[in-house]
């Protein structure tokens, strides 16, 4: 995978079937999921950047007044093969789910 819209469209079905929404009308984000939270539903997004050596897959939740996804990204280097992105998407979602699950508001359930 090459171009930045295959690595997109591989990355918003990867994160799809995990439960992710795509925004409609597009977004600056890829993708979000809603979680339960003791303050109510509160959201994650999904965002892509990158360089001219590779894609950073990062994320968004706000939890205490700070981004606590800041340190769940991923690096996906630009000749990644579709095994490998795959691999990277995992890593991606589980780094995700273990942050928020952790996060004050979550563990209050």
């Amino acid at each position: 995978m090459n171009s930045q819209k295959e690595i997109m469209q591989f990355i918003c079905n990867y994160l799809h079937s995990n439960g992710w929404n795509t925004f409609n009308p597009p977004h600056t984000a890829l993708s979000f999921k809603m979680y339960g939270s003791a303050v109510g539903k509160k959201e994650a997004q999904a965002y892509l950047s990158g360089d001219q050596y590779s894609w950073r897959l990062s994320g968004l939740y706000l939890s205490q007044g700070r981004n606590i996804l800041e340190t769940e990204s991923v690096l996906i280097p630009k000749d990644s093969n579709t095994h490998q992105l795959h691999d990277l998407c995992f890593e991606f979602v589980q780094n995700v789910e273990t942050a928020i699950a952790k996060s004050y508001a979550v563990r209050l359930l």
